[in-house]
Parts: C-alpha cells; structure tokens; sequence
C-alpha cells in the first residue's frame, strides 16, 4: 500500500510538473499557434506513459476512487507551479507575464470560469478517451486557443497571484472541469456500452 501511494504521488507529480512546462513553453512563445501546439506535448506524454493526471482521470469517475482522485489533484497541483517558479527565476520578464495573464484570466466571473472550465473538462475526456495523438494534439490547441480554462494549468497562475477571491474561482474551474469531462463520458461511453452489448449478443448469437 505504501508503494503504491508513493507511485501515485511521484507519478501525479510528474504529470503535474509536464503541464507545467507546457504552460511555460505556451508562454514564451512568440507564435500562439505553435505554443498551443507544442502544449500538447504535455498531455501525450501523460497519455503515453499513463501517468495519473486529474483532469484526465475524473472523466472516468464511475471506475475511480475518489480518494485517488484528490489526491492526484492535490499531487498534480504541487508540480504545475514548479516549472514556472523555476524558469521566471531565469528569464527576464516571465514573473510579469505571468501575473499579468493571471490579472486577466481571473478577472471572468465564477459562472464563466465554471463554463469555460466544462468546455476544457469535454476536450480532456475526448483527448484521453479516444487515444489518437492527432485529436490530443487539436484538442489541447482548441483549449488555448479557445480561452478555455484546465485547473492543473491555471494553478501557476493561481500560485503567481494568490488571493480568496482567485482561490474561489479556481475551484470554479476544478468543478467546471469535473461536470464537463463526467458529462463528456456519459454521453460518449452509452453508445460504446450500447455497441459492445450489440458484440455480445451477435457473439452470444454465433455460438447458439
């Protein structure tokens, strides 16, 4: 049992430093379209090496602990921050940019960080779900690009410009995030559930 907290905590960690570096490679690049892409790099990774990640865990609540859950949030939020502290001690200008995109990313309401966080939580489970780096790659590009907000990745922001009014709002988007992906899997999974009872009974069919 102790391994496998140790495992989970190291192995959250991790997936939550990778979106870390992928908001810090979004933000110092010059093209916003080549930093959302290569974002995406984060989350194929993730993918890849199955590592736990929150926002693409919880999506899948039905087959998940809850416990595992929040404690891949809480582990996925103490890496995230990690690269963006690391890097804005090194490059010149990153601690304002950061701030100042914070300034601006919490200045939405709660009600519209709760909704831009479902349309993020929807692209999460699809990416995830269908396992094709192409849809990863598009739907981690169509979350930036959109303005739609991933709790992991907002948490540096969060961290950069701490307040009890950005803290709310922050669990706005873990919320957002959660109704989206859940809601995202239940309309995706039925028909899957529907088509493998399909199989079944056409095999159950064969043998008769």
């Amino acid at each position: 049992m102790q391994k496998k907290g140790v495992a989970l905590f190291s192995r959250s960690l991790l997936s939550g430093v990778l979106i870390g570096i992928g908001v810090v490679i979004n933000l110092i690049s010059d093209n916003k379209y080549i930093g959302a892409m290569l974002f995406s790099f984060a989350l194929l990774t993730i993918i890849q090496n199955k590592l736990p990640l929150y926002t693409g865990r919880i999506g899948f609540l039905r087959e998940s602990k809850i416990k595992d859950l929040l404690q891949i949030l809480v582990f996925n939020l103490i890496g995230a921050p990690l690269p963006a502290l690391m890097a804005a001690s090194c490059r010149e200008g990153l601690y304002d940019k950061v701030v100042s995109v914070s300034q601006t990313k919490f200045s939405y309401s709660f009600w519209q960080l709760f909704l831009l966080g479902a349309l993020c939580g929807v692209l999460m489970l699809v990416a995830v779900y269908t396992k094709k780096e192409v849809v990863t790659v598009f739907c981690i590009m169509i979350f930036i690009l959109s303005g739609f907000e991933h709790c992991i990745a907002d948490f540096p922001f969060l961290a950069f410009n701490p307040s009890a009014a950005n803290f709310v709002k922050f669990i706005c988007i873990v919320l957002g995030n959660s109704v989206g992906a859940v809601a995202a899997y239940e309309l995706m999974g039925t028909e899957q559930k529907g088509q493998q009872s399909e199989q079944k009974g056409r095999q159950s069919e064969q043998k008769g």
